[in-house]
């Protein structure tokens, strides 16, 4: 059996990525000087680790699950702010194992180009993807969802002046 110990460090607190290996979600927690860790164990020689990170304004309902909190957050005052940004991480490496496997994960700053990861281990290593990429269909729907929320706002204005016009 084969020790995998895995250390995350310099996440950005607005990200919350998804770390895989073998295509098998593993559960990170938080340190007390900030960063994630976790250790797996497996049989494998050789495993695939990836880090993504998935946004809500991707996923298929995202609408309902906009307006549902809208609603329920008094007309966005109270709603958590979406990232504004739309940038996701897509990484995957293939790595080699030993019996007792340490790998430290550096995250350098958002860009919409460059490398999102720096892999910091003794162990030989297979980079296939790692970068920050700019999620286009996320982008357009947080414009429309923005363009929508300020339609509202504006209504809710006129319709607040037209029953205080009415109280006078």
């Amino acid at each position: 059996m084969k020790t995998l110990k895995l250390k995350l460090i310099g996440i950005n607190s607005k990200i919350i990525p998804n770390i895989l290996i073998d295509g098998k979600m593993v559960k990170c927690k938080k340190n007390e000087f900030g960063s994630y860790e976790t250790t797996v164990e497996t049989e494998k020689d050789v495993v695939e680790f990836a880090i993504t990170r998935d946004l809500e304004l991707k996923s298929k309902l995202w609408w309902l699950y906009a307006f549902l909190s809208f609603i329920v957050s008094v007309f966005g005052i109270f709603e958590p702010f979406y990232d504004r940004k739309c940038i996701t991480i897509d990484c995957l490496f293939k790595l080699k194992l030993n019996e007792l496997n340490e790998v430290n994960v550096k995250f350098h700053p958002f860009a919409n180009e460059g490398k999102a990861v720096e892999l910091e281990t003794p162990n030989e290593y297979e980079e296939i993807k790692n970068g920050y990429l700019l999620d286009k269909t996320a982008k357009k729907r947080w414009i429309a969802l923005l363009i929508i929320k300020i339609i509202v706002w504006i209504g809710l204005g006129i319709l607040a002046g037209f029953l205080i016009s009415k109280l006078i």
